[in-house]
C-alpha cells in the first residue's frame, strides 16, 4: 500500500517540474527571440574593443586610435561602464538635429566606433548596434544615457548604465574635465 501512495506522489511531482522546465523553456526562447541574444538572461556584460574613440570637445573632434596615448584609458574606462546597466531596457529617448548639432559643436561627448557589431546582455534587441554615444557635459548627461548607432546614423533609444564614475574619472585625468568637488 505504502509503494501505491509513493507512486502517486512522483507521478504528481514529475508533470510539476516538467511543466515549470517548460514554461521557463518557453520564456527563455520568447525572450531570446524578441532580443536576438541567447543570453539576454546573464547578469554579465560581454567586453569589446573600439577601432575608434571621437572625443567631441566643445567644438573640436580629437579621434583617438588604439596605440594612441589617450586611447587605452578610455577603452577600459567605457569598458567599465558598459558593464552594468541600470535598466535592461530602452529608454524611450532620441537625438534632435539640434542636440546632435549642440554635442558636435557647443558640447563634450564620446562617440565610440567598433569594427564589428556589439551587443549587450539585455532585453533590447542590439542587432546591427556598431557605435555608442557618451554625454559627459551635455545635454542628457547626467542621465547615465548611453545612445546606441549604426554605421553614422543615431537610433531612437537609450541604454541607461549603472555607474559613469569610471568615465568621468579618466575625463578628468586626461584633462577633459576639471574635477568635481
Amino acid at each position: 500500500m505504502s509503494d501505491t501512495v509513493e507512486a502517486k506522489k512522483t507521478t504528481f511531482r514529475e508533470p510539476l517540474i516538467i511543466g515549470v522546465l517548460f514554461v521557463l523553456g518557453f520564456w527563455w526562447l520568447v525572450n531570446t527571440l524578441n532580443t536576438g541574444n541567447p543570453f539576454w538572461f546573464l547578469p554579465f556584460q560581454p567586453s569589446y574593443e573600439p577601432s575608434r574613440i571621437v572625443v567631441r570637445d566643445y567644438g573640436t573632434a580629437v579621434t583617438l586610435r588604439p596605440g594612441d596615448e589617450q586611447f587605452t584609458p578610455l577603452a577600459d574606462a567605457i569598458d567599465a561602464v558598459l558593464s552594468d546597466f541600470r535598466s535592461r531596457d530602452l529608454v524611450s529617448i532620441g537625438l534632435s538635429d539640434e542636440t546632435l548639432r549642440r554635442y558636435a559643436e557647443e558640447e563634450l561627448v564620446i562617440e565610440v566606433y567598433y569594427p564589428e557589431d556589439v551587443e549587450f546582455n539585455t532585453s533590447v534587441r542590439m542587432t546591427g548596434i556598431n557605435q555608442l554615444l557618451f554625454p559627459i557635459d551635455a545635454t542628457h548627461a547626467g542621465k547615465n544615457y548611453v545612445f546606441i548607432g549604426t554605421n553614422g546614423e543615431w537610433r531612437a533609444g537609450a541604454l541607461a548604465v549603472a555607474d559613469m564614475t569610471p568615465l568621468m574619472d579618466a575625463m578628468v585625468q586626461l584633462g577633459y574635465l576639471e574635477k568635481q568637488e
